[in-house]
């Protein structure tokens, strides 16, 4: 399926239908997916969490869930079928996305390929040509995220300003002999947490932050899911 986005208008998408593929098939090739504070909690007992400099910017990190060892490779998907009990949400939101207008607002998107006009699927609009309660729940969904990536940068730009975070050289054997390491990888650095004043510490608990830091810290055991996952793939 295409991953080719256009901007969702009430006009332009009055008579489509979606067509669900509840397996997800359109992320067998992402080894990574990004994250968001509001599931970190659930995250943390799927997958690894990690953080990445962006492709566009060298200052900026992103928070993602780690889905495989190698590029190309989500060790998750499984005879086509993404199997995990929990879905994060950048994910779960498909065929659906967040995409920025010409003046920078925030918009809402849609896959075309995920589109027809032969009623098959749900309908995205009911007769009365009023959402449909899909469509309400989608758009309900993108708001919720694109408010907690506003709050996944201000908590990002705090663990870079710290100083908290390390590159994460991971590495790993699949029990084949060959040795591998994952590179690009950041994690919080735990002698550099216990090192901070107490006014810093104070701050990042009383904003939720501490938290969110702990469920990274713990979730990185799941490295050892991937690894157990990714040699039964052999």
């Amino acid at each position: 399926m295409s991953e080719i986005y256009e901007i969702f208008s009430v006009d332009q998408h009055q008579n489509y239908h979606i067509d669900i593929d509840i397996y997800y098939p359109h992320i067998a090739s992402q080894h990574v997916i990004n994250v968001i504070p509001s599931e970190l909690a659930k995250v943390a007992l799927n997958f690894p969490i990690c953080f990445m400099k962006s492709s566009n910017n060298e200052e900026r990190f992103l928070m993602v869930a780690v889905l495989g060892l190698e590029a190309g490779k989500n060790v998750f998907m499984k005879k086509g079928k993404f199997d995990s009990i929990y879905i994060p949400q950048h994910i779960s939101k498909y065929p659906f996305s967040l995409a920025k207008g010409e003046n920078g607002d925030v918009m809402m998107a849609v896959n075309s390929s995920a589109l027809n006009d032969e009623q098959e699927g749900i309908a995205l609009f009911n007769a009365n040509g009023e959402p449909s309660d899909y469509l309400r729940s989608k758009q309900a969904q993108l708001k919720n995220i694109a408010e907690q990536e506003a709050m996944s940068e201000h908590f990002l730009n705090k663990l870079r300003e710290l100083g908290l975070l390390a590159e994460f050289p991971f590495k790993y054997d699949l029990g084949d002999g060959n040795k591998k390491q994952i590179l690009g990888l950041y994690a919080v650095d735990r002698d550099l947490l216990k090192s901070l004043g107490d006014d810093d510490l104070l701050m990042l608990q009383k904003n939720g932050m501490l938290e969110a830091i702990y469920a990274h810290l713990m979730s990185l055991g799941q490295f050892q899911r991937l690894i157990n996952l990714s040699a039964d793939a052999i």
